[in-house]
C-alpha cells in the first residue's frame, strides 16, 4: 500500500488510546457513551458507560486480544451497535490490534459478505457475543474464511486487565479496515492508520469547533465512518456521546430531536439532507412545542447533496423550539478520508444560484436576481481544515482549476487514509494522483466541485455524469427535478443513471413510492415524472420505473447508491409497481387486492390467514422454513434487523395497504404484527 499517512499524531493530540485513558483518570465517573436502546420512547436515559468503565472493559478485551495473538493483526468485529460495539472497538486500539468492523447481521443471507470479509482482511480473532457466536461459527466456512481464535465480549473477567500491556505503536500502523458497500465476491477495505485516525478527528474538531466538554448525539450506524467518527469527536473533547439506532430515527425522527433536547449543551449532531427532511415532514407542532433545540451548537449536513430548501424549510419548523440557522455546518467527506475534510460553520449564506446551461459546460457562472434563465442553486461547504488539503483538479490536464471552474476534488494530508487493503493496483489509481507539476500525492475522490471565493461546492460525480446529446447532466438535479413533480416523494430515495444503446446514453430514472404518496395511479405518476423532467432539462427520458422504496440499493447512512440501483435495472431484478417509457403509452394497473381479498375472508379465518401469509414472508426474508418461525417471539430476535425489517414493512405497506410505524415492527412478535395489520385494515373493534 502506499503510505500516505507515515507522519506521527499530533503531538497535542496524541493517539486515541492516549486520549481514552486520559479521560478516564482525569474524570473516571463521566459518561462516556450513552446507548438509547432500540424502540426506546423519548425520555429514556439508557445503558451508559462511564469513563472508566470503558477504560477498563477496554482493557480487560486488550488482553485477552493480546494473549491470543491479537496485537498488530485484524480482529473482526461482529458486535451489534452499543456498548459492546465501542468496549470491543477501544480494546483493539488497546491491543493495537486492527479492528475490522462488519454487521452483526449473522443470518444466512448476509454469510457470504461476511465470510468475504474475513478473508479479505486475512483476520485472525473474532471478537463476538454469546448471543450471537453460536450462529457465526455455524456459518464459519473453512473453505472460504480463514482459521480463528473466538472471542466474546460478554461478563469479561476484569482481573485479566491488569495483564493489558500498552502496545508499541507508529502512526504508520493500520488501526482500522473500514469496508465500504460492495458486492459480496469482492469486498473493499480503505486502511486506516493510527495517525489517520487522530488527525480525522482533530480535523473533525477543528471543522466543527466543538468546545471542550461538548456532547453528541449520533443516530448513524457506528459501523459506518461518519458514525464512528461522532463518537470518538466526543471522547477527543471530553464530551458525552449519546448513540440511538438508526431504525430508531427511521421509525421516528422525533426521537433524534428529543435526544438532542435532553442533552446538554453545547451539542453536535447531524445527518445528511433527507434527514432534516424527515424531521420537517413527520414532526408537528404540537410534538415541537415540547422541544429544546438551543443547545444544538452544531448541525452537520452532509453526505448528499445539501438542499438550500430544506434547511429553509428546518430552520423555520424548528426555531420556535430554539435552533438556531447558524448552527447549520455544510460538511464533505469520503470513506478514503473517513471524516469531513471541509466544512463551512456559521455561514452567513449557504446557496449560490448558479446559470444551469454554463454548469453543464463545466463552469460556474453565478445569476443575478430576475434573470431569466434556467438556474440551478448549490450550497458551499467550505474550506478543508488544518489536516487536509483539498484542490479541484482538471483530470485531463492535472492542473488545478480556476475559482468558478468545475473539475474533480483532490485530498491530500494526513485525514488521507493508506488505501485500499490488498489492491495495490485500486490504491495507486485511486489514491495516487499526482499534478501535472509532480505535487502528489492525492486521493482522488471522482467528485465534481468548484470553489467560489473560499467555499467549495460539490456539483456532481465524475463518474455518474449523465451525456445526453453532448451534454452533461448530474444525476441530483434529474432527482431534484422528479421530487418537484410530486412533493410527496420528496424523502423517497430516487436514483437517476445513463444506459447505453446503439443510438447514444439513454436517461433511465429509478424511484421509490410508497401508498398514499399520490392520489394518481402508479403509471400516470410514472408519466408525469417522465414529463416534468423532460420539461426541466429538456432532454428525453428513456424510461421511469416506481419502485418500492426497499429495492433502492443503499449504504448504511442511506445514501442512495446509484450504481448498485442500476445493476438492479440492467439485471433485470427490479419489481415494478409503475413505469413510464418514452415507447409506451401508461396503462391503468389495479392496485394490490392482497387487503380486499382478507377483508372477504369471514371474520373468525382472518387472523389465521394474514398470519399464515405473514409467516411466509418473513421466512422467505430470513431464508427459513415458516414452520420453525414461533408466533410469540419479537421479530428483531429472529433475525430481522435494519434491512430485512424495513423490506417486510414496505411488504406489507405494499401487500396490504396499511402503514405502521417502525416502531411497531420493532417492538412487535408475529400474532401482534397481524393483529395490527387486521386493525389498520378493519378499525380499532376488529
Amino acid at each position: 500500500m502506499t503510505d500516505l499517512a507515515a507522519q506521527p499524531p499530533d503531538a497535542a493530540i496524541g493517539t486515541l488510546a492516549e486520549v481514552l485513558r486520559d479521560n478516564a483518570e482525569s474524570a473516571p465517573d463521566a459518561i462516556a457513551f450513552r446507548f438509547l436502546p432500540p424502540g426506546h420512547t423519548p425520555g429514556e436515559r439508557g445503558e451508559a458507560l462511564t469513563r472508566a468503565e470503558l477504560d477498563l472493559r477496554a482493557r480487560t478485551i486488550a488482553a485477552a486480544l493480546q494473549r491470543a495473538g491479537g496485537e498488530k493483526a485484524r480482529v473482526l468485529l461482529v458486535l451489534p451497535p452499543g456498548p459492546d460495539f465501542l468496549a470491543g472497538f477501544a480494546g483493539c486500539v488497546y491491543a493495537g490490534a486492527v479492528a475490522v468492523p462488519c454487521s452483526p447481521d449473522v443470518s444466512t443471507d448476509a454469510a457470504g459478505r461476511l465470510l468475504a470479509v474475513a478473508a479479505d482482511a486475512e483476520v485472525t480473532v473474532v471478537l463476538t457475543t454469546d448471543v450471537l457466536a453460536p450462529a457465526l461459527r455455524d456459518r464459519w466456512d473453512p473453505a472460504a474464511a480463514p482459521p480463528v481464535t473466538w472471542l466474546t465480549v460478554d461478563a469479561p473477567d476484569e482481573d485479566q486487565a491488569w495483564q493489558w500491556v500498552p502496545p508499541e505503536v507508529a502512526g504508520d500502523d493500520p488501526a482500522l479496515l473500514q469496508y465500504t458497500s460492495g458486492s459480496t465476491g469482492r469486498p473493499k477495505g480503505v486502511a486506516v492508520s493510527v495517525g489517520n485516525l487522530s488527525a480525522q478527528i482533530a480535523n473533525f474538531r477543528a471543522l466543527t469547533g466543538l468546545p471542550p466538554g461538548g456532547n453528541v448525539v449520533c443516530w448513524m450506524s457506528p459501523l459506518h465512518a461518519l458514525g464512528l467518527g461522532q463518537l470518538l469527536l466526543a471522547q477527543l473533547v471530553g464530551g458525552e456521546a449519546v448513540l440511538m439506532t438508526p431504525e430508531d430515527f427511521v421509525a421516528d425522527p422525533f426521537r433524534w430531536l428529543a435526544a438532542i433536547s435532553a442533552t446538554p449543551g453545547p451539542v453536535f449532531s447531524g445527518g445528511p439532507n433527507f434527514a432534516y427532511e424527515q424531521c420537517v415532514k413527520s414532526i408537528g407542532e404540537d410534538r415541537r412545542a415540547g422541544l429544546d433545540l438551543s443547545g444544538w451548537a452544531v448541525a452537520l449536513i452532509g453526505g448528499e447533496r445539501v438542499q438550500e430548501a430544506t434547511l429553509d424549510r428546518f430552520a423555520r419548523a424548528f426555531g420556535p423550539a430554539g435552533f438556531r440557522r447558524s448552527a447549520l455546518f455544510p460538511a464533505y467527506g469520503l470513506t478514503e478520508t473517513m471524516q469531513i475534510v471541509v466544512g463551512k460553520r456559521e455561514p452567513a449564506s449557504l446557496g449560490v444560484v448558479l446559470d444551469a446551461a454554463a454548469l453543464e459546460r463545466g463552469r460556474a457562472e453565478p445569476v443575478p436576481p430576475g434573470t431569466a434563465v434556467r438556474t440551478q442553486e448549490l450550497v458551499g461547504c467550505g474550506g478543508a481544515g488544518p489536516f487536509g488539503r483539498v484542490l479541484v483538479v482538471d483530470p485531463g490536464s492535472r492542473t488545478e482549476c480556476a475559482a468558478g471552474r468545475v473539475g474533480e476534488v483532490w485530498v491530500s494530508g494526513p485525514v488521507v487514509c493508506q488505501g485500499y487493503w490488498n489492491r495495490p493496483a485500486e490504491t495507486a489509481e485511486t489514491f495516487g494522483g499526482t499534478l501535472a507539476n509532480g505535487d502528489g500525492p492525492f486521493v482522488r475522490t471522482g467528485d465534481l466541485a468548484f470553489f467560489h471565493g473560499t467555499d467549495l461546492v460539490l456539483c456532481g460525480r465524475l463518474k455518474e455524469l449523465i451525456i445526453i446529446s453532448g451534454r452533461n447532466l448530474h444525476p441530483q438535479d434529474v432527482e431534484e427535478a422528479v421530487r418537484r413533480v410530486e412533493p410527496a416523494l420528496a424523502t423517497r430515495p430516487g436514483a437517476a443513471f445513463s444506459v447505453d444503446a446503439p443510438d447514444g446514453e439513454r436517461l433511465v430514472v429509478v424511484q421509490a413510492v410508497a401508498p398514499g404518496d399520490t392520489a394518481a395511479g402508479p403509471d400516470v405518476l410514472a408519466e408525469r415524472i417522465r414529463l416534468g423532467v423532460t420539461s426541466a432539462h429538456g432532454v428525453d427520458v428513456h424510461d421511469v420505473v416506481l419502485v418500492e422504496p426497499a429495492a433502492i440499493a443503499r449504504t448504511q447512512s442511506g445514501k442512495v447508491r446509484r450504481r448498485g440501483t442500476r445493476d438492479a435495472y440492467l439485471e433485470g431484478s427490479l419489481v415494478p409497481v409503475g413505469r413510464s417509457t418514452a415507447a409506451a403509452a401508461a396503462p391503468d394497473v389495479a392496485p394490490s387486492a392482497a387487503g380486499g381479498l382478507l377483508l372477504a375472508l369471514p371474520a373468525e379465518a382472518r387472523v389465521p390467514a394474514v398470519t399464515t401469509e405473514l409467516r411466509r414472508r418473513i421466512a422467505t426474508l430470513l431464508g427459513v422454513d415458516p414452520a420453525t418461525l414461533p408466533d410469540d417471539r419479537p421479530l428483531i430476535g429472529l433475525g430481522l434487523e435494519s434491512v430485512r425489517m424495513i423490506k417486510l414493512r414496505h411488504e406489507v405497506e405494499h401487500g396490504y395497504g396499511v402503514s405502521l410505524p417502525m416502531a411497531e415492527f420493532l417492538r412487535a412478535t408475529l400474532a401482534d404484527l397481524a393483529a395490527a395489520v387486521l386493525r389498520e385494515l378493519t378499525g380499532p373493534s376488529s
